[in-house]
C-alpha cells in the first residue's frame, strides 16, 4: 500500500511539473509579466514561511520560560522537555506570530507604496513645464530695471567667467609643473 501511495505522488509531482522547467530560457518570468498583487503576496508567503523556524524557536524558548520559569532545551530529544499538548500550543503561536508578521510586512508595504503613487500623482497634477528653444528664450532679469541688452550683456560676462580656467585648475597646473 505504502508503494503504491509513493508511486501516485511520484506521478502527480512529475506530471505537474512545467514542461520548460530545465529549459535556459527564463525571459518568460521577470517582473514586467507578474501584476502587483501576485509579487505581494509571493512576498507576503516567504516572509510567513521563513520566518516560521526562527519564530518557533523563539516561541519555545518563551513558553517554556513562562510556563516552566525555566528554559528547557527543545533540541535536546533524551528527555520529555515539553507535553504534545505545550508542543501544539507552540505550534499554533508561531504560525499565529508569522501569519501576523507577513501580513504587517503586506500593509506596511502596501502603505508606502500607497504614498509613493499619491506623491507622484501630485507632482504630475502640479503646473506643467514648457520648454522653449534657446534662440526664442528672453534672458532672465535679475533687476526690474534691467533692460534686455542689459541681461544679454551679463549673460555674456557670465559665460566668459565660467570659460576662463579657475584659480584652482591654476594651482594644480603649478603643483604638478613643480613637483
Amino acid at each position: 500500500m505504502k508503494k503504491f501511495l509513493f508511486f501516485l505522488l511520484f506521478i502527480f509531482v512529475f506530471s505537474s511539473l512545467p514542461k520548460n522547467l530545465f529549459a535556459a530560457d527564463s525571459s518568460n518570468y521577470d517582473d514586467i509579466n507578474f501584476p502587483q498583487w501576485a509579487k505581494d503576496i509571493r512576498r507576503t508567503e516567504i516572509i510567513t514561511f521563513g520566518s516560521l523556524p526562527f519564530v518557533t524557536l523563539w516561541t519555545t524558548v518563551g513558553y517554556s520560560l513562562y510556563q516552566y520559569g525555566e528554559f528547557r532545551n527543545p533540541l535536546d530529544k533524551s528527555t520529555d522537555s515539553f507535553t504534545e499538548d505545550d508542543q501544539w500550543k507552540i505550534i499554533k503561536i508561531s504560525a499565529v506570530t508569522c501569519v501576523g508578521l507577513g501580513l504587517t510586512d503586506l500593509a506596511i508595504n502596501m502603505i508606502s507604496r500607497t504614498r509613493k503613487e499619491s506623491k507622484l500623482r501630485k507632482l504630475r497634477e502640479m503646473q506643467p513645464y514648457t520648454v522653449t528653444a534657446a534662440k526664442d528664450r528672453t534672458p532672465p532679469r535679475l533687476h526690474e530695471d534691467e533692460t534686455d541688452e542689459q541681461a544679454e550683456e551679463r549673460l555674456k560676462r557670465e559665460k566668459e567667467m565660467e570659460n576662463l580656467p579657475s584659480s584652482e585648475s591654476f594651482i594644480e597646473g603649478v603643483e604638478s609643473a613643480i613637483f
